[in-house]
């Protein structure tokens, strides 16, 4: 497999050396690497230059649009393999990553899809994975992350790339529009690859409070994609490999109801235990994207306030009971 591997990067020269070698000293190295500089301030683009100067599989762009997905779109135009992966540029890349991808017989898929790990505090967890076509599945618990999704490259461009609205969970929506054009995925369960670091310094933030008006706006992204009859214009190659839009749209309101419903009760655990520093604004806003944006039925109020006051007292797998419930006939 050809892959273009494009690293997002913004004041990260901390963190950008150590990702980008363990990219290159693999097992196999991809057959591009772009990094995409985005107006960072700390040295990093000068660290970047210097890097890439004796390695010539390796380009660095500048994006002074702002925000990640912005970034990724610069390198994405840039891509020439058939293939695209995405990596940030504070993680560690595995070391058998390239070489078991290149076993893999994609020929018929527009989508490959892995398992990672999560590292928070030195300590390693497989994130959530499950092998589903249901878009529900990425609704609730956002199985479909930046390092967990290999794109067949024009498959990419013609569900219409990263949405640069979106600032934070944009992998979240990606990964459900995605799924909303049915693409053919393949599965790849055998091993969880890299390791994705959990910090202070991420982009999402301590806490769900501190980043919440970005947060709201990715909601409302991804609601708009639910309320789209035609998400994008297909182009030749993507009627010919896709049978239609996914056609139960309105079914996967309720389930992006629960999210938000789980999100207050996260935004009410932080409050707490002390890590909520914006909680009263947060959750007023939180509550004014729900209440104008959904109509569920008493049932459904009563199943959503059960979810926010279990995770609020710490309850743990909210969003599997909610798949659980949206799979079932209780939410009818």
């Amino acid at each position: 497999m050809e892959i273009t591997v494009i690293v997002p990067v913004k004041d990260r020269r901390e963190y950008i050396g150590k990702t980008l070698d363990t990219i290159l000293k693999g097992g196999m190295a991809p057959k591009e690497i772009i990094i995409v500089d985005n107006e960072s301030s700390d040295g990093t683009y000068q660290f970047c230059e210097q890097y890439i100067k004796s390695r010539p599989n390796v380009t660095l762009l500048r994006e002074t649009f702002p925000g990640s997905a912005a970034a990724r779109n610069k390198g994405l135009r840039s891509c020439k393999t058939e293939w695209v992966y995405f990596f940030d540029s504070d993680d560690d890349f595995d070391y058998n990553f390239m070489s078991t991808m290149n076993r893999v017989n994609a020929e018929d898929f527009d989508m490959i899809v892995v398992p990672t790990r999560m590292n928070i505090n030195g300590k390693e967890t497989v994130r959530t994975f499950i092998p589903s076509n249901d878009p529900k599945v990425q609704v609730l618990s956002g199985v479909l992350n930046t390092q967990g999704m290999i794109f067949r490259t024009s498959f990419l461009k013609d569900i219409g790339a990263w949405n640069t609205e979106c600032r934070i969970w944009n992998d979240w929506e990606l990964g459900l529009r995605a799924m909303l054009h049915q693409p053919r995925i393949f599965w790849f369960t055998e091993h969880a690859f890299h390791s994705i670091k959990v910090h202070p310094d991420s982009i999402t933030g301590e806490s769900f409070s501190m980043n919440y008006k970005p947060l709201i706006r990715t909601l409302s992204v991804a609601l708009t994609d639910l309320n789209s009859t035609i998400l994008q214009p297909l182009s030749h190659y993507h009627a010919q490999h896709i049978k239609c839009i996914y056609p139960h749209l309105d079914q996967l309101l309720f389930p992006l109801y629960l999210r938000t419903c789980i999100l207050l009760g996260k935004l009410q655990q932080e409050k707490m235990t002390g890590k909520c520093k914006k909680f009263k604004m947060a959750s007023k806003s939180l509550k004014v994207f729900r209440n104008e944006n959904f109509q569920p039925t008493f049932k459904q109020k009563c199943i959503g306030g059960a979810l926010r006051i279990y995770s609020m007292f710490g309850g743990k797998g909210a969003w599997r009971i909610a798949l659980a419930i949206c799979q079932s006939k209780l939410d009818r």
